[in-house]
């Protein structure tokens, strides 16, 4: 059976027990199952109406907490919110993020912005929503991004109401890149499998001469020739204009996207390039030496991937546990895969 998403926010083939004791009227029933049962093609755009042009509210329960969509008229409260429970970044920080996310150019995406959690008239807890068709496949593989995912610890307990129905739509795969360690149970109660065992920190700058490799920043001259498929085009031209390196590498004819974004760790502040996205992490380790040296002459001088074993080739430490991702749906990401999240449009 398909899913849509009611008039309440849900999503689901039917009501479950729990949410229909809070739904207060018979009428309100009534729509929620028979919009459960209507049929949704496969196609982003339907789905993405379905998503995108549901109500804000979920009924309010006698404790007057409800979660609701993400309003343009809550980003500074949002902000404040997000920096209580990710002190390490400003609030200022945080509010230029969720400008960049509200002003993405796609219209198509599911909510454009995510969940907030509400006591009263107070925002006491944070889910933005990342989502992005990452294929030319047909149905399309949409992914969401889960990010910032914070609650009040005093309204912690409500912190599973901003994953509701986010896990049953079959066309979406959910990625969390950076979960708080006192998610992680609730995540993996959810359903939710690791992706990722750890992080590669290595020098490619270093690795001595190797096969001869074409660097070129993107660019509209560079994709005709370049022989790339259509939608890793519209991937090097969205992540140009997030702020990273788009970059278009070439070997005997044959051309691969690398898209990476520029970071320095506080404890370690060096800057590093932080893979975002690579056909294969193979040609990573293949041409290590002419990609580090390239970034090493842009101020980039080691790379950091989220890989699950050292990279070949490629001097360096890998840290298990490092950059935990989880994932829950079809289409499982591939190592190193950071487009069209959070790392890539909000350096986070």
């Amino acid at each position: 059976m398909s899913q849509t998403v009611d008039e309440h926010g849900w999503i689901g083939s039917s009501v479950p027990r729990d949410i229909a004791s809070n739904i207060r009227n018979a009428a309100d029933r009534s729509r929620y199952v028979t919009s459960a049962r209507q049929s949704v093609t496969a196609q982003r755009t339907r789905a993405a109406s379905n998503m995108g042009h549901s109500s804000s509210a979920v009924s309010k329960g006698s404790n007057g907490v409800r979660r609701r969509l993400i309003r343009p008229n809550d980003l500074e409260e949002v902000a404040r919110v997000l920096h209580s429970g990710f002190p390490g970044r400003p609030a200022e920080s945080f509010l230029g993020a969720l400008h960049r996310l509200a002003l993405r150019s796609d219209p198509e995406v599911f909510p454009p912005l995510g969940f907030v959690i509400e006591a009263g008239s107070e925002i006491v807890g944070v889910l933005l929503t990342i989502f992005s068709d990452v294929s030319e496949t047909s149905p399309p593989a949409v992914r969401c991004n889960m990010s910032c995912w914070y609650v009040a610890p005093q309204f912690r307990m409500y912190a599973p109401l901003l994953l509701l129905g986010l896990g049953h739509n079959p066309a979406v795969t959910l990625i969390n890149v950076s979960p708080a360690s006192w998610t992680v149970r609730t995540i993996e109660a959810q359903g939710f499998s690791r992706c990722s065992q750890g992080a590669f920190a290595g020098v490619p700058a270093i690795v001595g001469l190797s096969n001869k490799l074409k660097i070129r920043h993107a660019s509209e001259a560079a994709y005709v020739d370049a022989g790339l498929a259509p939608h890793e085009v519209t991937l090097l031209r969205d992540h140009g204009e997030y702020g990273c390196v788009s970059l278009i590498c070439t070997d005997n004819g044959r051309s691969f996207p690398l898209v990476v974004r520029r970071f320095v760790f506080r404890r370690f502040p060096v800057p590093c390039a932080r893979l975002i996205y690579i056909r294969d992490i193979e040609d990573l380790s293949r041409f290590a030496g002419p990609i580090g040296r390239f970034l090493a002459l842009r101020g980039m001088f080691w790379m950091c991937a989220a890989t699950p074993a050292p990279l070949r080739n490629i001097p360096g430490k890998f840290i298990p546990e490092k950059f935990p991702m989880y994932f829950k749906g079809l289409a499982r990401p591939n190592h190193g895969d950071l487009a069209y999240t959070e790392t890539a449009l909000l350096g986070l």
